[in-house]
């Protein structure tokens, strides 16, 4: 089968939906599908099989925008054809994905769409004023028109939340990773047939190994540095917890928030920030890891990060307790999402004696859930019913 998938987002990004795509990639083909990439492109950036350069993009965020206009959908068009492509498998939801739902249908392509996240979070009052905007740059790009629904009360967030909730109703099957975030894009109106596919499992030419008994704690955060993310509140934690136990904190990934978290990380030396990362140096320092830090809160679905760490035979260290997939004997719930609660689980992990090797082992066992078999087996059956429809 020749499968395109479309995203928006820059593919060297580091993010949880840039890892998912280049995982799911890896267990299609390694099964005997064509996988073609369609996605925005910057200077140096990882090389796709249809490369789109934005109309612009959007700083801090690092998000591109393209528009849903004729050019865009015959461009894509005319890929879908000279590569036979039989199915379109979406993972954003903005001009690029909306454009390639029209090209899809000009041309009776079953189209998927996997929903990465559903919980769009923003802060401060900037969001907030300029939403009015944002709607009509938006609803411009996809060249849409939709009605906001009011789901948290923050204009901007439910603008984003309403705009993935619409364009998963016009595709013809929806994959959520997660039960809970299906559940709430039910809620918001999406009445869809959908499916609940865990992200695959992160792969690497080493197999992956359990925690040495002497190994040096080692905690990893990686993920985007932006605010939903929380990597400043991680940070305040450590440098709690590193008054009352020894420790080393590794951060990775780009975004708004960088500079500020060097700026606390150097107050440490055992705290480390090492900007963006290719994929294959990620899992290198999950691997030399002795637990992988997701300090998101009411913001992720399934995050990657999870699976990622899970199949490393990596512990998890969360403070969201709707993100049970996958943590159900590797995870480790703090208190709360506090700076000071989170600071209180790092100590207790370090501290207790086993703590860290017991997770790594629990991950050994929840790390099934990820796999790259169990993955393709539920998307081709997906696919199948999107044919059908």
């Amino acid at each position: 089968m020749r499968i395109a998938i479309v995203s928006d987002y820059f593919l060297d990004y580091v993010g949880g939906a840039q890892s998912s795509i280049h995982e799911q990639k890896a267990s299609l083909e390694e099964a005997g599908h064509e996988v073609l990439l369609i996605a925005h492109t910057r200077t140096g950036s990882a090389p796709v099989d249809l490369a789109v350069r934005p109309a612009f993009t959007i700083p801090g965020v690092q998000l591109a925008v393209s528009y849903n206009r004729a050019p865009l959908v015959a461009l894509l068009t005319d890929f879908f054809e000279s590569h036979q492509v039989d199915i379109v498998h979406l993972q954003t939801e903005f001009g690029l994905a909306h454009a390639a739902i029209a090209a899809a249908r000009l041309q009776g392509i079953p189209v998927v769409h996997t929903v990465h996240t559903f919980y769009w979070q923003s802060a401060g009052i900037g969001p907030t004023a300029v939403a009015p905007l944002m709607r009509r740059m938006l609803q411009s790009a996809t060249g849409s028109r939709f009605a906001v629904q009011r789901i948290t009360g923050r204009p901007s967030d439910d603008l984003l939340r309403t705009l993935t909730a619409e364009t998963a109703k016009l595709v013809d099957v929806v994959i959520s990773p997660s039960e809970h975030q299906g559940a709430d894009l039910r809620a918001a109106g999406v009445e869809t047939p959908m499916v609940i596919i865990p992200n695959p499992i992160a792969r690497s030419p080493r197999p992956a190994s359990l925690l040495a008994d002497d190994a040096v704690p080692r905690f990893l955060w990686v993920a985007r540095c932006e605010p939903e993310k929380r990597p400043l509140e991680f940070a305040q934690a450590a440098l709690l917890a590193l008054g009352r136990a020894s420790f080393e904190v590794d951060f990775v990934g780009e975004g708004s928030q960088l500079d500020e978290l060097r700026t606390v990380a150097a107050a440490a030396p055992g705290i480390r920030v090492h900007g963006n990362l290719g994929h294959d140096a990620v899992l290198q320092l999950i691997d030399d890891s002795s637990i992988v830090a997701l300090t998101s809160y009411g913001f992720d679905n399934q995050p990657m990060t999870i699976a990622e760490s899970v199949s490393r035979y990596r512990g998890v260290l969360f403070c969201d307790p709707k993100l049970r997939e996958g943590l159900g004997k590797s995870g480790y719930l703090s208190a709360d999402p506090s700076a000071a609660a989170l600071a209180d689980a790092i100590v207790a992990l370090v501290t207790e004696k086993g703590a860290l090797q017991e997770l790594s082992r629990g991950a050994r066992e929840d790390a099934e859930i990820f796999s790259a078999t169990t993955y393709v087996e539920r998307v081709m059956a997906a696919y199948a019913q999107a044919a059908r429809a």
